[in-house]
């Protein structure tokens, strides 16, 4: 199997595992992820990964964890991506909603 296969069954397994609310297999699966679309280099991906964790710390009520994952997922795609794109949008939408949940 090859690394960005791997990365992809590592990032489906995350994501399901958050749909299904098992928070603590989202976060293993999804970190597990992460840190390999960094070994690979693959910045735009880790930043997908990176924003899908906000969203479960988001939802573990753990908002200094999220913001720091949707701050470093906005960092990866601002530094190599000349058209930020959908994603960029995203986890700018999710970084506005948790400092607005906060302030509630």
């Amino acid at each position: 199997m090859s690394m960005a296969e791997r990365i992809t069954q590592l990032r489906r397994s995350g994501q399901e595992a958050f749909r299904k609310g098992l928070y603590e297999d989202a976060l293993y699966y999804l970190g597990m992820a992460a840190d390999r679309a960094r070994l690979a280099g693959s910045p735009i991906e880790e930043a997908g990964i990176r924003n899908t964790l906000g969203l479960v710390f988001r939802d573990l009520g753990n908002c200094s964890q999220a913001e720091i994952h949707f701050k470093l997922a906005l960092s990866l795609i601002e530094k190599r991506a000349s058209d930020v794109g959908p994603l960029h949008s995203t986890v700018v939408g999710n970084l506005h909603d948790l400092r607005q949940s906060v302030r509630v």
